[in-house]
């Protein structure tokens, strides 16, 4: 059984990546964040910042994400990152954001098959590297994505993880687990489940019933409860040392857009996000993110972290305690 960080935009970025698999471990490949294609016949190197070897970890595996419509541009940002010595490209047709999927791209390919021949026909003819595919349920509905599943039949994909929605449902609603299971068996490529694995018994739920799939993507949950993987994979952590985990963790990513971010406003905008989501499972009345919330000032932010992460004072009705 492999599991997968799902990319998320603006998160999920190097040294989110490398920190993760460092404390938490659990992940067997992180999918990066997607970079857009264009039709500047360049692939800019400042595009790939992110992706550069010294960027990340060796001993992390890393599959790059391109969003595209177009087969030579995918092809030709393919190539540029087959010469960093990635081998495995990832397709987004899944993100359901109306200003991508408004352009055709992401989920908004998906009711266009003749687009998705013509893109498949030219990505898929050079023998450099791997495709996987990620991609919705449809962006309408199921009937879309049976389509699409035919077509990607045809072609000699590596892979296939379907987010067990469709694009307009975006992350809200719940998962379609019948239409998933209709586009699985269709499916000729290895497939891998994708979409509300919030816990163990959520995992546990969606493995029993869907027995031969061997390969899960874990999105938000991860995010939220970051010893949800190991958790999976069997690892038990001791709950006494879960708080300082989270806190070498926070510290490393903390650091991180210190050096690299202008000013305290961008610092304590960025993590807010990271908090957006860990929040979840340690801050259940939210007293503590409505704090972090009001801070201006990396002074500030670090005396509320520091209250937060105070183990004789937080998480008492925390899951991850």
């Amino acid at each position: 059984m492999n599991l997968f960080l799902a990319p998320i935009q603006g998160i999920t970025m190097a040294c989110y990546r490398n920190s993760f698999a460092k404390i938490f471990g659990g992940i067997d490949a992180y999918y990066s964040p997607f970079i857009t294609t264009s039709d500047i016949k360049k692939a800019s190197p400042s595009l790939f910042k992110d992706l550069l070897p010294e960027h990340n970890d060796a001993a992390v595996k890393m599959v790059p994400q391109l969003l595209s419509n177009d087969g030579s541009d995918f092809r030709l940002f393919a190539s540029a990152l087959v010469d960093m010595g990635y081998n495995e490209i990832n397709w987004n047709i899944g993100c359901p954001f109306p200003m991508v999927t408004n352009k055709k791209k992401g989920a908004g390919i998906l009711p266009y098959p003749d687009m998705l021949k013509k893109f498949l026909d030219i990505a898929c003819g050079d023998s450099n590297y791997k495709i996987t595919v990620k991609m919705r349920l449809g962006l309408d509905n199921p009937e879309e994505g049976m389509d699409v599943i035919k077509l990607l039949n045809e072609y000699p994909l590596s892979g296939v993880i379907i987010h067990a929605r469709t694009g307009i449902q975006m992350y809200t609603g719940n998962v379609d687990l019948d239409s998933f299971e209709v586009l699985h068996s269709a499916c000729n490529h290895e497939a891998t489940y994708n979409g509300d694995i919030f816990t163990f018994e959520d995992f546990k739920r969606i493995q029993d019933r869907f027995p031969s799939i061997k390969n899960f993507m874990l999105g938000r949950g991860a995010l939220r409860n970051p010893f949800l993987p190991s958790i999976i994979k069997g690892q038990i952590i001791p709950s006494t040392d879960k708080m300082s985990m989270i806190r070498h963790f926070h510290d490393e990513i903390y650091n991180h857009y210190k050096n690299t971010l202008f000013g305290d406003r961008h610092l304590c905008d960025k993590m807010r996000e990271f908090w957006f989501y860990m929040s979840v499972h340690t801050d259940k009345d939210g007293k503590f993110m409505k704090k972090i919330k009001k801070c201006q000032s990396a002074a500030d932010y670090l005396d509320t972290i520091n209250l937060i992460l105070n183990p004789s004072c937080m998480w008492s009705n925390s899951p991850l305690r």
